[in-house]
């Protein structure tokens, strides 16, 4: 065998020793990429599984805090509407205080006035409370005076009522005795043709009674007048109503008139009752 097929044999041995070191080395590599493939295969899937599960808990957080968001939101619409509300309010207060604060300068003003005008009043007042107490005593004065003149004219027409009442009595007096001259056949002539008439149907009251100075004649105001058809020189009759049972109606007398106004008239008593005390209140009429 030559060297160079000896050369061939050994470079042969050498690169058949140098194949199976290659080989073993390329199946220790093998073996150990697959074995990391499978490790990494596994950490993917338990990666994949923790990705998955965080996935999952990172979406329901996410679902709780965007709810959480939305009420957050809603609330916070809410607390604004609620703070522009208030804000308003506040704003209508503060408007309300500086109108009250006007209205209160306004009024303590007024009240100033209106106390230097009832201090003003109140000197006033007293000033005319002194010129109201001399009036009141001229007033008194007048009053007195006046009263005292009343009772004058009183006594005065009363005087009168006298003698209208004799000056009738004198005509009654006369116009009987014409009467019983004419029935006689006397020459006294026939009645006056002023005669008195009947008074026309009415009804009063006594309003006051009272005896004349001489306390002989007794003076009857009743409550019926010239407006009522009255006139001086009519008799009206005077009696006391009873009561259906044990009191009677009571004839007190006769009165006629010598004083006549538009809602009253004055009359002296011409017939008087036996026990008959003619008093205030007692019924007055020209029907019987």
């Amino acid at each position: 065998m030559t060297f160079i097929g000896k050369m061939l044999i050994v470079v042969q041995l050498v690169l058949s020793l140098l194949f199976m070191a290659f080989a073993g080395a390329v199946f220790t590599v093998e073996q150990n990429w697959k074995q990391q493939f499978t490790d990494k295969d596994q950490d993917l899937k338990t990666e994949q599984d923790f990705h998955k599960s965080t996935q999952n808990k990172f979406n329901e957080y996410k679902n709780v805090k965007s709810a959480k968001i939305a009420e957050l939101d809603t609330l916070s619409k809410k607390r604004l509407s609620d703070f522009t509300r208030e804000k308003n309010r506040a704003d209508n207060l503060q408007q309300q205080l500086n109108n009250l604060k006007t209205a209160h300068d306004t009024q303590r003003t007024v009240a100033k006035l209106e106390g230097d005008e009832a201090k003003f009043r109140r000197d006033e007042a007293i000033e005319q409370r002194q010129v109201n107490k001399a009036l009141h005593e001229n007033l008194v004065d007048s009053v007195r005076t006046n009263r005292g003149l009343e009772d004058i004219v009183f006594d005065l027409r009363l005087q009168l009522g006298d003698r209208q009442q004799r000056h009738l009595v004198v005509l009654d007096e006369l116009k009987t005795a014409r009467l019983q001259a004419r029935r006689k056949g006397g020459g006294l002539g026939a009645l006056p043709s002023e005669d008195i008439q009947p008074p026309p149907p009415l009804s009063g009251k006594v309003v006051s009674s009272r005896y004349g100075i001489s306390n002989r004649i007794l003076y009857v105001e009743v409550s019926v007048g010239s407006d009522d058809g009255i006139k001086e020189g009519q008799l009206l009759t005077i009696f006391r109503p009873g009561d259906g049972a044990a009191q009677k109606t009571k004839y007190l007398g006769q009165v006629r008139i010598i004083h006549v106004f538009p809602d009253k008239a004055v009359g002296t008593v011409r017939e008087k009752a036996k026990n008959g005390v003619i008093t205030k209140g007692d019924n007055v009429t020209s029907k019987l």
